[in-house]
């Protein structure tokens, strides 16, 4: 016994340390333990209501979060997506890279998505965009207000092109617009483009539009040094330019409304010089101002002797804004030679100055001698002022007929009536493949079957297993049309097809009326 109590009491001390340690180290712990939530009290009322009718509680389970689908997209698409954004919103890239962490990371490591400066007063935001971008080619636009002084517009205007100036051989695009006016803008905007050095050459652009309606600068501006090879659209509209081989032969879509600078023979020269260096158009769109002058027989010899050929062009649009036809226009389709034109477009406002909404241009008859040969015409639109009768029946007797029909006619303009289409179309046999009728609000269904009778020789209603003269029939926006009368044309071979406030019409669901009488004129 002795023995046992000496050894207990040699083992007490080497407890008491250990137990002061433990307690010392709970204390000073970094992660402590939080006291457990004590559950809640159960209402009687609730559980005595539960066990009398025997329901059921189940358990409470917190919702489970999961991530969202557009997280699992790969970052390559969600920057294509961004990419495709910011081409409709040229603030689109700073909105998506205020959305999460994720989507800002993407939007700053892909400088596509900021390759777009639309120059305004926020210069130092433009210049963040320039960076980022890093080596990307950029889109440049200058749309600015005109809600200012002369010379506080002309400042701005040049403020915001010694921005981007150095960074010329980038531009991909540039977009220049004017909507008011101040003297000389176009010195302010261009002169950082025009010179003699190597440093201003467009390498990489692509698509040039420079329109400055009310110009009264008659200055000739020679751009980045007469070299751009990689140049294809051009929108030209009240600027001078020094139309060189190395800058615009390259080209397959042009724009151009003359500067109204030079007018009659002169003016039908430079087009036509211009014509020739680019030689590779596919789509042209040509417009001369309103001069007030008259044409000349003997100026269309000695304004140009040599013939412009144009082997590619697919799409002509000649566009006539005044009351008559300008005589540049007369001096200019002679010598032109478009061997595979498809399209041909006749456009006019829909209602010219000086003139009302049903009315025709008076020099159509004069313009039709200058007419040049159309093998490979198979659209033709007519609108509006050009919208003449006798002009319309003559053009389409000049056009070749290959002995199947090719030919799709449109008639837009409320000029387009029953009568109209009885004496223009009187001549023109099977060339016809379709028929279109746009905002023609003037013609009936019934003056439209009429019309078809004719083109076909045959009462197209009245007669079992009859052809029709045309293939498809479109109408669009003609208010007085009822179309569903025509729903039938289907059994004889015509396709229908119907479009109302922009939108195409679903065949399948729209409810047809009677059918349409025979109209005599």
């Amino acid at each position: 016994m002795p023995f046992s109590f000496k050894r207990a009491r040699q083992q007490e001390p080497a407890a008491f340390p250990r137990s002061i340690l433990d307690a010392v180290k709970s204390f000073y712990a970094v992660e402590r333990r939080e006291p457990p939530l004590k559950p809640p009290k159960p209402d009687r009322r609730a559980s005595a209501h539960a066990r009398a009718h025997h329901v059921s509680y189940p358990a409470a389970r917190q919702p489970i979060r999961r991530p969202h689908r557009i997280t699992q997209l790969p970052n390559e698409v969600l920057a294509h997506i961004f990419v495709l954004g910011a081409e409709e919103d040229v603030m689109f890239p700073v909105t998506v890279s205020h959305v999460c962490r994720a989507w800002r990371y993407t939007a700053l490591h892909t400088p596509r998505l900021w390759r777009r400066i639309n120059l305004d007063g926020n210069l130092a935001m433009w210049s963040s965009r320039i960076r980022r971008a890093k080596a990307c080619t950029l889109d440049v636009q200058l749309c600015p207000r005109s809600s200012m002084s002369h010379l506080a517009f002309y400042n701005h205007v040049q403020l915001c092109m010694h921005l981007v100036a150095p960074q010329v051989h980038r531009w991909r695009s540039l977009e220049v617009r004017f909507t008011g006016y101040a003297p000389f803008l176009w010195n302010a905007a261009l002169s950082a483009c025009c010179g003699h050095s190597p440093s201003i050459e467009a390498l990489a652009l692509r698509e040039l539009t420079l329109v400055y309606p009310e110009n009264d600068d008659t200055k000739e501006f020679a751009l980045f040094n007469g070299f751009a090879p990689r140049l294809r659209r051009a929108t030209l509209q009240g600027i001078r330019l020094a139309w060189l081989p190395p800058l615009f032969q390259n080209l397959t879509y042009l724009d151009y409304t003359h500067h109204g600078f030079t007018r009659g023979a002169q003016a039908a020269s430079e087009v036509l010089y211009m014509l020739q260096v680019s030689a590779a158009l596919e789509e042209l769109r040509l417009a001369f101002p309103w001069k007030g002058d008259t044409a000349s027989r003997y100026a269309l010899s000695a304004s140009f002797s040599r013939a412009v050929h144009l082997p590619r062009l697919r799409k002509l649009a000649l566009y006539i804004d005044g009351p008559d036809v300008p005589p540049a226009l007369t001096y200019t389709l002679p010598h032109l030679s478009l061997p595979v034109l498809r399209s041909l477009y006749l456009m006019a406002p829909h209602a010219p100055r000086h003139m009302s909404a049903t009315d025709a241009f008076p020099g159509l008859r004069t313009l039709l001698k200058s007419f040049p040969r159309l093998p490979a015409l198979g659209h033709l639109h007519v609108a509006y002022a050009w919208l003449d009768e006798r002009f319309l029946a003559a053009l389409l007797a000049m056009l070749p007929y290959p002995g199947t029909p090719r030919l799709t006619l449109t008639l837009e303009g409320p000029q387009a009536s029953h009568a109209f289409l009885c004496s223009a179309l009187r001549h023109v046999g099977r060339r016809l493949r379709a028929l279109a009728l746009v905002r023609c609000d003037k013609l009936t269904a019934e003056a439209v079957l009429d019309v078809l009778n004719r083109l076909s020789g045959v009462y197209l209603q009245s007669i079992s297993g009859a052809v029709a003269g045309v293939s498809a029939l479109f109408i669009r926006e003609c208010q007085e049309l009822d179309w569903r009368s025509l729903q039938w044309l289907a059994a004889v071979g015509v396709a229908l097809r119907v479009w109302e406030g922009g939108r195409e019409v679903d065949m399948r669901y729209a409810r047809a009326r009677k059918k349409a009488r025979f109209v005599r004129c």
